[in-house]
């Protein structure tokens, strides 16, 4: 019984092409990324913290008590304002999505400034810029628990010939 004919070996690399990607290798980790459990919790936590705002909105036009950034529902806010709120989360979601570097930082200040647009409901729709705050305590508690899954040492690049 006779063998089946071997394979051709794959084709030598071209000379002077050192942006070849090779599918196999797995790219070093940076100091600064989250480990890929860390990243994904991270997300989804930022990506609920958008649902979340979202839901405030709704709440807002429905019982018809308006935040800062909506305006009254005879004279609202231009769009770019009732956006606020999402602009920074989108932004860490987006962060986590493409693996950057030090995004819990970045999610830090992110909370921190989602904060800063509930404070400025206290006084005008008291329980919704109780819950404004709260979010932007859990989005300050996501941010700081993801900074134990950040790589601390990176793998020295290989050096190049």
């Amino acid at each position: 019984m006779l063998a089946p004919p071997a394979l051709p070996p794959p084709p030598p690399p071209l000379a002077g092409n050192d942006d070849a990607v090779e599918p196999w290798v797995i790219p070093a980790k940076l100091v600064g990324q989250l480990s890929p459990t860390w990243r994904l919790l991270f997300g989804l936590g930022w990506a609920a913290i958008i649902a979340c705002n979202a839901a405030v909105w709704e709440t807002s036009r429905v019982i018809g008590l308006s935040t800062w950034w909506l305006g009254a529902e005879a004279q609202p806010r231009v769009i770019v304002l009732q956006l606020l709120p999402f602009y920074g989360p989108i932004l860490v979601t987006v962060a986590a999505i493409s693996n950057w570097r030090y995004s819990p930082y970045l999610g830090i200040a992110v909370a921190i400034s989602g904060a800063a647009i509930g404070a400025g409901d206290l006084g005008r729709v008291r329980w919704i810029a109780v819950v404004e705050l709260v979010l932007g305590g859990a989005a300050l508690c996501i941010s700081a628990a993801s900074l134990v899954g950040m790589y601390r040492r990176g793998v020295a690049p290989a050096p190049s010939s």
